[in-house]
């Protein structure tokens, strides 16, 4: 039986969108011998009975048959047989009369009949089963990347790559699909087939569509054969970027992340002073667009309040105001520290020279006479805002790499850290040290080295999300913060990394092919350091002793080696004797790309999963309250003992899910409690909760 659910588990068939049902049907076919062998137990205890031959070691085996048929039949659709299966259970808890003998033989019998019925998928999953809104799982805030394209093999290629970037992604086939989907989830960034129903004009028509719907919204644009000027249509219409059909997906990827990851990304907030109501309006008409919030103020004297309270990214004020004037505001501004690169544009009804030196001499941006026409004020303010971003790249941007330099990357941790407390979420921090950077430059010189670290760094990028840090620390060092991931999630997420060097060599001028790889150290938020200082030492510290056991190595603080080998991580870890229970969601989870552990013995769970070395680490262990050995409370109490509940979240399985049970195991760590039989539907919810997806 265990080779079967290992079987199911391992090598179990994974469709890029599995059919529930279908699926558990089949694994039903597999799994029914299993049940009926279990209803021979009980049929052997009746039997033994009524030749009053039946001892309590036969009675409590067919008890324990029964308590595992309660909880696995109506995980495969048989929602009576489980309650059947529950009331026999009952029976055989105690010494059977004469009275509850023949009970116990009419109920295996109907229980028969029910399980060589075809199962329902939809097996009532009872009230214990209803989601309550804290139940619920939280909404995944990572940028939704919408992608409208009529090859759906491109566009599967086109999701491992977003989920690589830990972009959210939805595919759609044809026009009607898409404009639903814009209304249900509106995504952050729109990848659109321009022949999606094979004419260009109802592509472009399209695109408007989403440019009118969803202002915030970043459209990129594929098509096969575009002309120069379809190409200009597409890119007046609102359209980031256009690539041919021949673009590789992680080339369509790595722009849109480029494209969030922009300043101009987010929402462009402006502030314009003028103390004529007339022109205030008609200024603040001209520079609505797209993504741009004008904020508009009639009284100078409120300036200050409303600078500090609107935190704006431009300013546009009138020169000609009464005090304090616009060339007095603009003085202002470049004398306070806070606010001394914010770009400031002065509005005049003149250009002569007086105006223009007065104006640049206060620390102006540009002079904008008025009245102008919408489209010069707009373009002047676009050039004041990205010079202004060019000067904060420069000054935050590593200028080998492309990612965020040391102080760069320190700020954005401090954010990290102050959000991870908000939300009391995990946030892992990993200093990633190249291997052997010094034999590389002295043996192939400085432009080798160059390409090994640029190699590193855009694999790294690619690594985190729009949220997260990613940024060169010094010299061969490179500094990672993830947001929401503990850390074995961190380490599996960097090993990743490790194996997508190892397909993308480097090769240098005399044809020698070097794989880049590096040693790193994952430190976790708040257990090994409260503030971004502690983290990386922690993180500097682990380095220095992982870079000891060999090139290619990951692990996490305070983490070591067992004697037998290394720790393995898993998404889930399932602590469960029931085979065909196991064997169920097993499959079901690898079928979702989940990399899933059985344990049938409870004694076995905590040998593996406790102890300051242990051999396997979950984000989430699935922990039945019934096994032999040590039963899962006890279980559950060992992981809390020994921390494991603070770094992977327990989910409980029971028959019995009365309240003070359920109680009991939230006060002893557990993150959330499901009462057998479930539906599948609904364990995956809760299981994609407590992986925090």
């Amino acid at each position: 039986m265990a080779e079967l659910a290992h079987d199911l588990a391992q090598n179990g068939s994974r469709p890029a969108t599995p059919d529930v049902n279908a699926a558990i049907g089949a694994l039903w076919e597999r799994f029914k011998g299993i049940a009926f062998e279990r209803l021979a137990t009980i049929d052997t205890a009746v039997t033994a009975q009524h030749a009053n031959q039946l001892d309590d070691d036969l009675r409590r085996r067919a008890e324990r048959e029964a308590h595992k048929l309660a909880g696995s039949v109506g995980s495969f659709g048989f929602a009576e047989g489980s309650r059947i299966a529950r009331e026999i259970e009952l029976l055989l808890q105690s010494p059977l009369g004469p009275a509850e003998t023949g009970r116990v033989e009419s109920l295996a019998a109907q229980l028969r009949e029910v399980l060589q019925k075809p199962g329902s998928q939809a097996a009532d999953p009872g009230p214990a089963e209803a989601l309550s809104a804290a139940a619920r799982p939280a909404r995944d805030m990572r940028p939704l990347l919408l992608m409208a394209l009529a090859d759906g093999q491109r566009a599967c290629q086109i999701a491992d790559e977003a989920e690589a970037r830990r972009l959210r992604h939805r595919a759609v086939g044809d026009a009607t699909d898409a404009r639903a989907a814009l209304g249900e989830d509106p995504p952050d960034v729109v990848l659109l087939d321009l022949l999606l129903d094979g004419q260009i004009d109802h592509g472009l028509a399209l695109l408007d569509e989403v440019v009118r719907r969803i202002p915030r919204a970043l459209p990129v644009v594929v098509a096969a054969n575009i002309t120069a000027e379809q190409r200009l249509d597409a890119l007046r219409r609102g359209a980031r970027v256009v690539f041919t059909s021949a673009a590789s997906p992680v080339h369509i990827v790595e722009k849109a992340a480029e494209l969030l990851a922009s300043p101009d990304a987010a929402p462009c907030r402006v502030l314009l002073v003028d103390d004529d109501a007339d022109t205030l309006a008609r200024t603040a008409e001209q520079l609505r667009a797209p993504r741009t919030e004008v904020i508009t103020l009639d009284d100078p004297q409120r300036f200050w309040e409303t600078l500090e309270r609107t935190r704006p990214d431009a300013v546009l004020v009138d020169e000609a105001m009464p005090a304090p004037s616009g060339l007095e505001l603009c003085g202002a501004i470049r004398g306070d520290p806070r606010w001394a690169n914010l770009p400031v544009l002065v509005l005049a009804a003149a250009g002569d020279c007086d105006t223009v030196t007065r104006a640049f001499a206060a620390g102006a941006d540009d002079l904008v006479v008025l009245p102008s026409a919408g489209p010069e004020l707009r373009a002047r303010l676009d050039r004041s805002l990205e010079r202004r971003r060019m000067q904060r790249t420069i000054a935050e941007q590593d200028p080998l790499t492309g990612l965020a330099n040391r102080q760069r990357s320190l700020a954005s941790l401090d954010g990290l850290i102050a959000a991870a407390e908000r939300q009391r979420q995990a946030l892992s921090v990993a200093i990633v040290d190249v291997d052997g950077m010094h034999d590389v430059l002295t043996q192939f010189g400085e432009s080798v080295a160059d390409a090994m670290l640029q190699r590193v760094g855009r694999a790294l990028a690619a690594l985190v999300g729009h949220d997260e840090v990613a940024g060169r620390w010094d010299g061969d060092a490179f500094v990672l913060a993830l947001a929401g991931c503990d850390a074995d999630d961190a380490v599996a997420r960097l090993r990743r990394v490790l194996d997508r060097l190892a397909a993308a060599p480097v090769v240098a001028a005399d044809g020698t092919i070097l794989v880049p790889s590096f040693c790193a150290a994952v430190a976790t938020h708040p257990m090994d350091g409260q503030d971004a200082h502690a983290l990386i030492c922690a993180a500097e510290q682990g380095v220095r002793a992982t870079k000891g056991e060999g090139r290619g190595e990951v692990t996490a603080v305070g983490w070591s080696k067992r004697g037998d080998g290394p720790t393995e991580l898993v998404d889930i870890a399932l602590v469960e004797d029931d085979v065909a229970l196991a064997g169920l969601l097993g499959h079901t989870l690898e079928t979702r790309g989940h990399s899933t552990r059985v344990i049938c013995d409870g004694a076995q769970a905590v040998e593996a999963l406790c102890g300051p070395t242990p051999r396997l680490r979950a984000r989430v262990i699935v922990l039945d309250v019934d096994l032999p050995g040590r039963d899962g409370f006890d279980v559950l109490r060992a992981l809390a003992r020994d921390g494991v509940t603070e770094r992977s979240r327990v989910v409980m399985l029971t028959v019995r899910a009365t309240e003070p049970e359920v109680v009991r195991a939230l006060e002893m760590g557990a993150f959330d409690h499901i009462a057998k039989p479930f539906s599948v539907q609904i364990l995956m919810q809760r299981l994609r909760r407590a992986l925090g997806e």
